[in-house]
């Protein structure tokens, strides 16, 4: 993630708290469309949508980290496999660059699943540094760009 000491993040909103990952993950954000649910589909599947005439599965970030229901509006577009996946955010905050000196590392009881990195202080706030890998996979995303069945 760091090339010559730096890395840029995308930083986004679920709920109140922010995220970044890498910046270069991230194929193409989009405000969520209409999404149709499936049947029979883990937790972390909010269902499939429309992208220009190609059918996406969006995942649920809220799902996969656990938290509490909150509305979401955008979407973080990814290359997985031979197709794309979606992961809906509440909103896209902005990209900053960070240094390696200023993540700190993550708290012990967080590290164990690899999904989160460490945190960066911006100003008053903190961002949770995600591996956006880690997170596609705890999702559920497959080689395929599918949706995985529990």
């Amino acid at each position: 993630m760091f090339r010559d000491g730096s890395a840029r993040l995308l930083v986004f909103r679920l709920g109140a708290e922010l995220y970044g990952v890498d910046v270069q993950r991230v194929g193409e954000v989009i405000d969520l469309p209409a999404v149709q649910r499936i049947p029979d589909v883990s937790a972390t599947v909010l269902g499939v949508a429309s992208v220009r005439g190609t059918l996406v599965t969006i995942y649920d970030a809220r799902a996969v980290l656990q938290l509490s229901q909150h509305s979401t509006s955008a979407a973080l577009l990814f290359d997985c496999g031979a197709g794309r996946v979606g992961l809906a955010v509440s909103d896209v905050v902005d990209t900053v660059a960070v240094t390696e000196e200023a993540m700190r590392p993550a708290p012990a009881a967080a590290a164990g699943d690899g999904l989160l990195l460490g945190i960066v202080r911006r100003g008053a706030n903190l961002i949770a540094v995600l591996d956006a890998d880690a997170l596609l996979t705890a999702a559920g995303a497959d080689g395929e760009g599918g949706a995985r069945e529990d």
